[in-house]
């Protein structure tokens, strides 16, 4: 389907099934799986998937702290008396923004503490950020303690945003990677819904302590997560990577295999890498893994999210429904059930065929939302309900692909020697287009219109599936091992997989549909 893209990580032909390698070692051990009994599999998913929802409380905090600000408004530029704290407007806002600086530095910080001492430790150290930012919040009385309290909090989302994916990916089976993965997307969502909901009922304060106590939660829970065995491997602990392993998969896996497997990877890269250094990461397997890391958080962060909430207040009162609490309660759980459905279809589609769908479902509703605000500007007003439609389905499809899927990649493509480093980078990145985004919107709505602006992110939505059509590499049901080898270079790695598998079918209807909903839109409101 898709194009050789370069760098040599596109892929070719048409998905049969879990791809094999040449490598007997890999592909022993994915054919292995292949022909485990279907309740042999489902048993290597239990522990997995314990392990994944309960670290999911660190994207769980990361959601509650993007969506604190939401439910308090203005309340902390009233005065003392009236329950703020006096902020100025320009306070505020900051106090709203300044949690994407604090991410950027968890993100840098994130890369060392991965490596050092591990994923597990990283999310326990993240725990700390939490406590202490939540608190300088709770007990704030002054500017600089709550801006200080939001950076604090910032590292932890930092932090967790890096160790939660990497840890999930290094304990998952490959067949369900996919799945256990996305519950840190869907962790995220129900985080914001979950501030959203409370602070309808309580004030500010008491949503700071909670905070604070979900955090001292996660760390009490942290202690009882296993490592990960491939950080083990990676530190010469075998004989703790191999209980580690035991420990994950049922008790009577074969791991012998699959522990050979990471040992032979490790040990590889450990011969032509050595110590891994900065310039490690954009060389050789990491340099092509960071290309594809980095063009899909561009396309995650550029694709005018910030924008489609920023504007989701005013087109649910152009349709007929005032009350903020509603917008944001009605975005935040149509998040929260679209990324629990793409949870189930991950594995099963794949990573690029929800991507592909999710893009070109975003480029027609931003498509059809810069419509309405060009009709809009010229008194033509078209019905608010089109909108608010437009509204939910780019959340819809953002949540099904974008929102989970760059994050999922990020923990897969990366070699074990520079995973920790290389991700960090990738999640600084992420972030600091965060911070760009959402500091620059005002300007660009200015110097674009309103429309413009939506028209410029249906643009870079159609640009984003483009680079995935032609150049993405699938990941589906593959070991991490088999992933580093593709990127090494090993072409058969690919087992002429072009990743869209069962999604081909998805995303030719996605398409069509998106193209008859546009032009229906432009022909009822030209009548």
């Amino acid at each position: 389907m898709a194009g050789r893209g370069g760098g040599g990580y596109g892929g070719g032909g048409k998905d049969d099934g879990l791809p094999l390698l040449s490598d007997d070692r890999v592909g022993f051990h994915v054919q292995h799986q292949q022909h485990q009994p279907r309740g042999a599999q489902s048993s290597q998913l239990t522990k997995p998937l314990i392990y994944s929802l309960l670290v999911a409380i660190g994207p769980l905090m990361f959601g509650y702290t993007l969506g604190f600000t939401s439910p308090i408004g203005k309340v902390l530029e009233s005065p003392s008396s009236e329950g703020g704290v006096g902020l100025s407007s320009d306070q505020n806002s900051l106090f709203g923004s300044i949690v994407n600086v604090g991410a950027m530095i968890g993100a840098i910080l994130g890369g060392y503490l991965t490596d050092k001492i591990g994923r597990r430790g990283a999310i326990q150290v993240a725990c700390l950020p939490f406590i202490c930012g939540f608190l300088l919040v709770e007990f704030g009385k002054s500017a600089g303690m709550l801006i200080f309290g939001r950076v604090f909090s910032g590292i932890g989302v930092g932090l967790v945003s890096l160790a939660v994916p990497l840890y999930i990916a290094e304990i998952s089976p490959p067949q369900y990677r996919g799945g256990l993965g996305s519950i840190n997307q869907l962790a995220i969502t129900i985080g914001i819904l979950v501030c959203y909901a409370i602070g309808m009922g309580v004030k500010w304060r008491p949503l700071a302590l909670i905070g604070a106590i979900m955090s001292g939660v996660l760390l009490a829970i942290s202690f009882l997560l296993p490592r990960t065995p491939r950080w083990l491997m990676m530190h010469g602990h075998a004989d703790e990577a191999r209980a580690s392993l035991r420990r994950l998969r049922s008790p009577d896996a074969d791991i012998d295999t699959e522990m050979a497997s990471i040992e032979e990877s490790i040990e590889e890269a450990k011969r032509t890498a050595g110590s891994a250094t900065i310039g490690d990461l954009f060389r050789g397997a990491s340099g092509r893994a960071m290309v594809v890391a980095v063009c899909l958080m561009l396309f995650q962060q550029f694709s005018g999210i910030n924008a489609v909430f920023f504007f989701c207040q005013s087109i649910f009162e152009d349709a007929g429904m005032s009350s903020p609490d509603v917008s944001a309660l009605s975005a935040s759980a149509v998040q929260v059930i679209v990324t629990m459905i793409s949870c189930f279809l991950v594995d099963r589609a794949g990573r690029r065929a929800l991507l592909m769908v999710a893009g070109i479902g975003m480029s027609a509703s931003a498509a059809v939302l810069g419509y309405y605000f060009f009709e809009k500007t010229h008194d033509n007003a078209i019905a608010g309900p089109v909108a608010l439609v437009a509204v939910l389905l780019y959340i819809t499809f953002f949540s099904l692909g974008l929102g989970a899927i760059p994050w999922l990649m990020m923990s897969e493509i990366f070699p074990a020697q520079v995973r920790g480093m290389a991700s960090s980078a990738a999640v600084l990145l992420n972030w600091s287009c965060s911070f760009t985004v959402t500091e620059t919107f005002e300007s660009m709505k200015s110097n674009l219109t309103e429309e413009g602006t939506f028209w410029f992110y249906s643009a870079v939505c159609a640009a984003g599936v483009m680079y995935v059509l032609l150049f993405a590499p699938e990941t589906k049901g593959r070991t991490l091992e088999q992933i580093e080898a593709f990127f090494q270079g090993h072409r058969s790695a690919s087992g002429g997989n072009d990743g869209a598998g069962s999604g081909v079918d998805l995303v030719k209807v996605t398409a069509l549909l998106c193209l008859l909903a546009v032009g229906l839109v432009i022909a009822i409101t030209s009548i």
